[in-house]
């Protein structure tokens, strides 16, 4: 399927936007506005806004061509939005000041990530400040400009400037950039329509220059009114009045007309051309732009060779709204007005012939290799099988070349009659419609394929297979199955169906050997072993670089993030993920899909450093803006913001979400673990609420074997593992506190005693700091003098990296141990973990209440509880203090008459009343009645 080099080629600048323009042959000099500009560039910003045709780019050349300042020229175009070729040029634009200006720092300032394009921006701006004399750069065209990215950094590039660079924009509107700080500085010289209108001086001017004639004072005067000193409308004014002997007949014309009057004037511009001149302007308007071979073979293709250049060297003689792109005069195009104006022309007296033109661009462009322009013109033929033949021939290409977005945009302009009896084409959809994460259409796309493909092997001898390449159509299938699976986290089937394109497919084919690699990294993420995982995925991210993959390279990317940070490297994870970011800031500016992905991984790791607002938000957007793209990323994403919300207090927030987990992993897309995931997080979470028959029901809902068996590693990936056994420890350790068997908690003692050597192993430094805090809780329940100590090095583990929520998780458990940590580490003197870090733990511990009250009366809690029998035989176990929040509800009292009574705080009874209803598996007050009077818990 799918072929791309394995090198990257850096595209060249275009000489053309990088220098002065040349002025026109009819030019006026308005010295009035460059003394100005003259004045301008003594501060920092010179803006030039008006709408197109107000001559701000003459007014710019006219200046640079007079200044004795360095003019660094850069002309912006639609195309420079993407962030990393704008800085190409503008960098490519200063070396024409300065031969290797900003080369060494072109690197950083392509950079995604605040540390990266910020420190390159400094660098240039501190090599420009070190520049011997002052400098201009002119910005001409900026409205082109919409990436926000580089807005922001224009924004940061503007704010620091130094004092010897003065910037000049000029736009058809005002830029989106923070114009008020310059302004309240004083820093900004601005130039609107009101300035750039010509005089009455400066149309009299103009109007000698072109018609060789002075005119009267009334009809200069009448030009002014109706052309309200329009630079473009005065020159089409211009070639109507060199047609007449009396300029007072145009101007009665004016009076009659539309109030459109460049429409008016382009028409009596286009009346009294030649009729080869004529045909040429109305032919060539189908094209954007315009050489001399391309419209030689649109408008005449049995003309002599040089018949188009010939032509397009007239029209620019006679001033006819053409303007040279390049240097060498090879590429023109038309004023817009103009063109427009000609099309309009061209679909009221020649219909019939567009389609023809049309397809004689096509044919132009594809032989030429411009393939976007091709099938642009090819589907404007609206002859829609010609346009399908043409794209079949050339989709290979163009997806090559990793424009998958184009296809999927061309081929979705194709008839679905059209695209169903063509397989190479439908398969070209489906991949390009992955590509672009439109899955559910991809999936529709996909099954069209296999029925066609069944349809051409049934064929016979009498009825021979036509001529399609049924081996590159079904290694197209097994690739994109590859790829479907992968979105719905089933790895063993993305591995099968990659490794059944690779038998279709050579494996010099760089794209497929990125999407193989990436299957690879992932079993090595699933075996748990950190280090080979990091240098399998950096493997994975440069092959994907070099296939033009950007899906594949921000997951790889993510993952090396995900795996420095389970080596508890959290500060390596999250300049990672800055890198990631930056991969998925598309050439538009646009974030790619799996944005999201990163957004969850950023939420996770200020998480663990309890961050927890700005985690929430972080998890919250990355949950929501992942979810349509990748299933996998979306349920780790909630499952961290289960765990936060708990963290918060808000129990029945998080308890939606396990439901909504739980919920998910029935799904038909659901992996094979993910009930497991669901069931362990809801029994982590009653767990750390000490609702241990809660936890007791989802252990069982989540079929794991009885509590004092331990989980086999052959059932679950690594990661999967070793979270379920240390939340079975942290279960069993807690029953075991609370029934006081020792038994139990001698057996997690085991457990952890076999799981550290294997953390230490695969160097998973996180998982590190988790087990020794269960280790020291083990050792403090069973006497063990080493618990402090224990615990201590796990501290030490954990403070230099930030991590937080390993301890605080533990709530009031964890209160002695932690004391008992401060007064030996007091004593010792020694550097980690600091007596700052242990206080801030405690303090964040006690501060949200889960010191528990329990402190102060557990026995009593233990001593009242009272048990029954769910109908499935499940048990379940009130507390006391439960059973009297329990009768006030009976009763009919409400939260606020409960806390007042008990003297509670309210989040206390609302904690106690949703550990009711999610024990007795409710939902509502009157719900928890009826069903404990049921069960016999109350009267």
């Amino acid at each position: 399927m799918p072929s791309h080099p394995d090198t990257e080629l850096k595209p060249p600048l275009l000489t053309t936007k990088i220098s002065i323009p040349r002025l026109p042959g009819e030019f006026v000099y308005r010295p009035r506005l460059t003394r100005r500009i003259d004045q301008g560039v003594k501060s920092q910003l010179t803006l030039l806004t008006a709408p197109a045709g107000f001559g701000k780019t003459n007014l710019l050349i006219e200046w640079a061509r007079e200044t004795t300042l360095p003019v660094a020229w850069l002309t912006v175009d639609s195309d420079d939005n993407d962030p990393g070729r704008f800085i190409r040029y503008v960098i490519g634009a200063l070396q024409t000041v300065e031969m290797g200006l900003g080369e060494d720092v072109l690197d950083l300032l392509q950079s995604s990530q605040d540390d990266g394009w910020k420190t390159g921006l400094t660098l240039l701006i501190n090599e420009l400040s070190a520049f011997p004399k002052e400098a201009v750069v002119v910005l001409d065209d900026f409205h082109n400009l919409e990436n926000s990215v580089i807005l922001q950094r224009m924004d940061f590039f503007l704010k620091h400037s130094p004092p010897n660079l003065h910037l000049v924009i000029a736009s058809r509107s005002e830029p989106e950039l923070d114009l008020a700080f310059l302004r309240a500085k004083g820093r900004v010289l601005e130039l609107g329509i009101d300035d750039l209108r010509f005089t009455s001086e400066e149309i009299v001017q103009y109007l000698q220059q072109a018609i060789g004639q002075e005119l009267p004072s009334e009809t200069v005067q009448a030009l002014e009114e109706r052309t309200d000193g329009w630079i473009t409308s005065l020159q089409m004014a211009v070639i109507s009045l060199k047609e007449q002997a009396d300029p007072a007949i145009v101007l009665a014309n004016l009076e009659s007309k539309s109030p459109y009057l460049s429409d008016f004037l382009a028409e009596e511009v286009l009346d009294y051309q030649p009729g080869e001149i004529r045909q040429f302007l109305l032919r060539t308007s189908i094209l954007e732009t315009l050489n001399g071979p391309l419209c030689e073979a649109v408008v005449k293709p049995d003309a002599q060779p040089g018949y188009g250049t010939i032509m397009l060297s007239r029209l620019e003689h006679s001033n006819l709204f053409i303007t040279s792109l390049d240097e060498k005069r090879e590429w023109f195009r038309y004023h817009p007005l103009f063109a427009d104006f000609l099309r309009e022309v061209e679909r009221q007296v020649n219909p019939e012939e567009i389609p023809e033109l049309h397809k004689r661009a096509a044919t132009w462009f594809e032989g030429n290799g411009n393939l976007n322009e091709a099938f642009r013109h090819a589907l404007a033929s609206r002859d829609m099988e010609w346009a399908a033949d043409m794209i079949e021939r050339d989709v290979q290409t163009l997806i090559n070349q990793g424009e998958v977005s184009a296809v999927a945009r061309w081929i979705g302009r194709l008839p679905e009659e059209i695209t169903h009896k063509r397989p190479m084409i439908s398969i070209g959809y489906a991949w390009a419609l992955i590509a672009i994460h439109q899955l559910d259409l991809a999936r529709y796309w996909l099954e069209d394929v296999r029925k066609s493909v069944e349809q051409l092997e049934s064929h016979t001898e009498e009825l021979p297979i036509p001529d399609v390449d049924l081996r590159g159509i079904r290694g197209g299938i097994a690739l994109c199955e590859s790829y479907l699976a992968m979105w719905n986290g089933d790895l063993k089937q993305a591995t099968k169906f990659s490794r059944q394109a690779a038998s279709y497919f050579p494996m010099e084919n760089v794209y497929l050997r990125s999407m193989i690699a990436l299957d690879e990294s992932i079993s090595l993420v699933l075996l748990g072993d950190t280090q080979k995982a990091i240098e399998s995925l950096h493997t994975t991210s440069r092959l994907a670089r070099q296939a033009n993959n950007p899906t594949v390279q921000i997951i790889a990317t993510c993952e090396i993030a995900i795996m420095l940070w389970i080596q508890g490297q959290l500060s390596k994870a999250w300049e990672t993920l800055q890198k990631a970011r930056y991969l998925a800031i598309g050439p538009d500016g646009k974030p790619h899909p799996l944005s999201g992905f990163i957004d969850i991984v950023y939420g996770e790791i200020l998480f663990e450093r309890d961050v927890l607002e700005e985690a929430r938000d972080y998890l919250e957007r990355g949950v929501r803006d992942i979810q349509p793209v990748w299933y996998l990323g979306s349920l780790g994403g909630m499952t961290s913001l289960a765990r936060l919300r708990q963290a918060q207090g808000d129990i029945s927030g998080a308890q939606d979400i396990v439901e909504e987990i739980a919920r998910m992993a029935l799904r038909s897309d659901a992996s094979q673990w993910d009930n497991a995931l669901a069931s362990g997080l809801a029994v982590r979470l009653a767990v750390q609420r000490d609702d241990l028959a809660t936890a007791e029901q989802w252990w069982k809902k989540g079929g794991f074997p009885e509590l004092n068996t331990p989980i086999a590693l052959e059932n679950y990936p690594y990661h999967i593992f070793e979270y379920l056994l240390l939340t079975q420890s942290r279960f069993l350790l807690v029953r075991g506190q609370e029934t006081g068997r020792v038994r139990d908690i001698k057996q997690v003692s085991e457990w952890l005693g076999t799981l550290l050597p294997e953390a230490e192993r695969f160097q998973r430094g996180a998982s590190q700091i988790q087990i020794l805090v269960l280790q020291a809780m083990t050792q403090y329940a069973l006497g063990n003098e080493r618990a402090t100590k224990t615990l201590l090095r796990a501290l030490a583990l954990g403070e230099p990296e930030g991590f937080r929520r390993f301890y605080l998780d533990e709530g009031w458990r964890l209160v002695d141990l932690l004391r008992q940590c401060r007064t030996a580490q007091k004593e010792a003197g020694s550097h980690l973990p600091s007596l700052a870090f242990i206080d801030s733990l405690l303090e964040s511990i006690q501060g949200t209440g889960n010191a528990r009250q329990a402190d102060q009366e557990p026995a009593e809690e233990r001593a009242g509880s009272i048990s029954a029998h769910l109908e499935d035989g499940l048990p379940i176990s009130l507390s006391a203090r439960e059973m009297e929040v329990l009768t006030l509800i009976a009763q009919g009292k409400s939260n606020q008459e409960i806390s007042a009574e008990l003297y509670l705080a309210l989040n206390t009874v609302k904690r106690h009343a949703y550990n009711i209803y999610s024990k007795l598996e409710v939902r509502k007050r009157t719900q928890a009645v009826s069903r404990a009077r049921q069960l016999g818990l109350i009267p």
